[in-house]
């Protein structure tokens, strides 16, 4: 009997940590705040994702990057409506997506992809 209460015990304090990391927060209950990509990270992502590399981004492009939650907002982002993403119109997405947030700290410049 008091084994398997040890053994319950090792159990528990091992997995205690990893189920706090999965809700998002760290052992000591405040929440996390995802590491967001540099500009240089950013910039080089953009670059990666432009096979074709005329400095525009298309649906297609982003698909096959695997940029899921990019996909789904493509026509929002896309401003002028030509099915292309631009540098520009990244930033802009970004910026009023961070206004709307609140609570999103800025690192490096507003560059995003």
């Amino acid at each position: 009997m008091k084994l398997n209460t040890l053994l319950i015990s090792v159990v528990a304090a091992c997995l205690i940590p990893s189920l706090v990391q999965a809700k998002g927060q760290s052992i000591n209950g405040e929440r996390e705040q995802r590491q967001r990509p540099t500009a240089e990270e950013r910039g080089e992502r953009f670059a990666n994702t432009d096979t074709d590399g005329d400095e525009q981004l298309s649906l297609e492009e982003i698909e096959i990057a695997g940029a899921t939650r990019l996909a789904e907002h493509f026509d929002r982002i896309d401003a002028d409506g030509d099915g292309r993403l631009t540098k520009d119109e990244l930033k802009k997405a970004h910026k009023k997506r961070v206004k709307g947030n609140g609570t999103h700290k800025r690192t490096g410049s507003d560059s995003d992809v």
